[in-house]
């Protein structure tokens, strides 16, 4: 979660700077801004889930490779007890809170707003709805819109999502001229269906409400909303006209902004006014292009990061291909170690070699398959109790383990219950059956754990490295008996 929430700050700071180029329209400034908030509810973490459904299995991939070293049988019997963090709930639970109250605010405000507009409101006469007609021919909206005067109202208006209904001030007197321009930028909210776009910025703002960022990105929303609707009305008519309109309407009011409600006055009109009576003196960039190439960079980027994510590392340095399987167990009368070997491809889990390996302490065994691949096994039991085993498939690197051999009769004398671990680049569920086989303690992973570790261990208590490794990865357990369970934060 801090991952993705740090990925899509840095998106939605780099957006609002390019919102800031000079040669940007306002409805481009719009459209790359709301792009980059909308990141915030896309996660890279989908696209391992997309592209599995897809057929496409991430986690099969280049991994690493695994060392441990076992400095004594390990035991589970006294397994630490696990308590679930307070603060992360409390936390949580604070963020709902403070989210569901504002947007429960922005609801009652919306509510509040149109109630009000539409209070002893009454139909348009025959001039305004020419004017209404005109407006809309210049917007390009060819549904039907309502038009309603209102005594309740200081300022233009435009109301409702599915119906939209513009609503203007009675006291207003406004020449035939002037009433156009002014509809042509409540039409200009309609084609652009701002009141819906307006209700997902404020979800949005409402769930990342502890977000400074999304705030500064709202107002910049806010401020190329009203703009790109004066280029629409500037584009299809006379400047000086619309100032003057503007004028008339705005006087000293400053309507406040409630969601799925577009108004013409903002805190930004002087502004406004300024960028009106410049309209056409700069060369801007294709809006098209800017802002699919805009959308196209994000989506590649949240692939990409996805997928880097989800691809264990591991090239040359590494044993990507082949997985290795070592059952061990020793003997003590005669002193023999017995190991059962079985290496399979990941790709596939076809099994490419197999073999039991039967040696004295000190003693080193080896055999020699060919099937598809020459594999050569290698193994050497010490008197310590512990054993080596090392696996080469063609002309792949070799993969080298460190076991304990389980007693196949009298149980071997545990010297302690410490561990060293060597890391590189490690598949986290490979680390973790082998944890499980170590310690003969049940581990149950989730379907949708995947990372990789790198860390370097020395002479601590196993449980202490599952901790540290599973910390790493940013991964919890659940402790029940002798049974640990692994989740993702």
């Amino acid at each position: 979660m801090i991952a993705h929430l740090l990925e899509s700050t840095l998106f939605l700071a780099i957006a609002i700077l390019v919102a800031h180029m000079p040669r940007l329209a306002a409805r481009t400034r719009y459209a790359i801004v709301f792009a980059a908030l909308m990141k915030f509810a896309i996660p890279s973490a989908i696209v391992p889930r997309i592209l599995a459904l897809a057929g496409i299995d991430l986690s099969r991939m280049s991994r690493g490779t695994i060392l441990i070293d076992a400095l004594g049988p390990l035991t589970a019997t006294h397994l630490p007890a696990t308590t679930v963090a307070v603060w992360p709930v409390v936390g949580i639970g604070l963020w709902l809170g403070i989210a569901a109250a504002l947007l429960a605010r922005a609801f009652i405000r919306g509510r509040r707003g149109l109630r009000l507009a539409l209070s002893g409101a009454l139909d348009a006469d025959a001039r305004e709805l020419a004017a209404l007609a005109h407006a809309r021919a210049r917007a390009g909206v060819a549904r039907v819109v309502r038009l309603l005067r209102s005594p309740s109202i200081t300022t233009p208006a435009t109301a409702g999502i599915l119906r939209a209904v513009i609503v203007i001030p009675s006291g207003t007197e406004l020449s035939d001229a002037e009433l156009e321009t002014i509809l042509a930028h409540e039409c200009a909210h309609i084609a652009r269906h701002d009141n819906l776009l307006g209700v997902i910025e404020s979800i949005a703002g409402c769930a990342l409400w502890f977000h400074p960022l999304v705030w500064i990105a709202r107002r910049v929303l806010d401020t190329a909303r009203e703009e790109a609707c004066d280029a629409v009305v500037i584009a299809s008519g006379d400047a000086s006209v619309y100032v003057s309109a503007l004028g008339k309407v705005c006087g000293a009011v400053i309507a406040p902004r409630a969601a799925g409600i577009s108004c013409i006055v903002s805190n930004t009109i002087r502004e406004r006014m300024d960028i009106i009576m410049t309209f056409g003196t700069r060369r801007l960039l294709p809006h098209r292009v800017v802002t699919l190439t805009i959308i196209a960079l994000l989506a590649v980027a949240t692939l990409g990061i996805g997928v880097a994510r989800a691809v264990p590392a591991g090239n040359d340095a590494t044993f990507p291909k082949y997985k290795v399987s070592v059952k061990a167990t020793r003997e003590a009368s005669p002193d023999f170690f017995i190991f059962d070997v079985t290496v399979r491809d990941r790709q596939n889990g076809k099994v490419v070699a197999s073999a039991r390996l039967r040696t004295r302490p000190e003693t080193r065994a080896t055999a020699t398959t060919t099937s598809d691949q020459e594999t050569r096994i290698g193994m050497i039991g010490h008197t310590d109790g512990t054993a080596e085993v090392d696996v080469t498939v063609d002309h792949e690197p070799p993969i080298l383990m460190k076991v304990i051999p389980r007693s196949a009769e009298v149980p071997l004398k545990p010297k302690n219950d410490n561990i060293s671990i060597d890391l590189k680049d490690a598949d986290i569920r490979d680390l973790l059956m082998t944890f499980s086989q170590l310690t003969n303690t049940e581990i149950i992973v989730d379907d949708d754990v995947s990372a990789r570790v790198t860390v370097s261990l020395r002479d601590i208590p196993w449980t202490e490295a599952l901790d540290k490794v599973l910390t790493d990865a940013n991964l919890r357990q659940e402790r029940v008996g002798d049974t640990i369970r692994v989740h993702r934060k």
